[in-house]
């Protein structure tokens, strides 16, 4: 399958909707452009550095402390070893 698309005067080019769909691909997701001997390649970019990802989990805070959480899990890990001994 194969899709066209066309530089804008801004140079920019839109990716049709099934290729954004198929890859999940949103709004300001960034690229890594590779020229090659005929043409190039884009790929998405990789994350690399812990800071590329602050905000990312943004949504899972819930205000705990760390302690709280600690002690969250070290209470759902002794729960679990028990059911296994019943």
């Amino acid at each position: 399958m194969s899709f066209t698309t066309t530089l804008t005067s801004k140079n920019q080019l839109t990716l049709p909707k099934p290729v954004r769909d198929k890859l999940s691909i949103t709004k300001g997701v960034k690229f890594d452009i590779y020229p090659t001997n005929d043409g190039f390649i884009g790929r998405l970019k990789r994350k690399s550095r812990i800071l590329d990802f602050a905000g990312d989990l943004k949504h899972l805070d819930d205000g705990k402390s760390i302690i709280e959480i600690r002690e969250q899990a070290q209470k759902a890990a002794a729960d679990e070893a028990v059911s296994k001994l019943k």
